[in-house]
């Protein structure tokens, strides 16, 4: 292991011992968050800043990693205090001009 890869603990099913560690690339997994980031930010552009009576302030999304570096939105079902997927917290700037 060096400094440019880095171990991802997935849900595959594996026959060994010790789960579903896979090592990835950094830089291929840097690539994988860049582009969530990117999409998320296409999916928040397209979102109210008011709902009815409400602000729209902030956005929490869960992502697990996959084996193979992407990731993947934690869906219905998904126990987030189970997982040790990644915690994006998206919140509007003040517009103060």
């Amino acid at each position: 292991m060096d400094k440019d890869t880095i171990l991802v603990v997935t849900g595959d099913a594996v026959s060994t011992r010790g789960g579903g560690v896979k090592p990835l690339k950094v830089d291929e997994l840097s690539v994988n968050v860049n582009l969530f980031i990117e999409q998320m930010g296409s999916l928040l552009e397209k979102t109210p800043e008011k709902l009815g009576k409400f602000q729209f302030e902030e956005f929490e999304v869960y992502a697990e990693i996959t084996g193979k570096g992407t990731l993947a939105i934690l869906g219905t079902g998904g126990e987030v205090g189970a997982t040790g997927g990644l915690r994006f917290v998206f919140r509007r700037s003040s517009n103060t001009a």
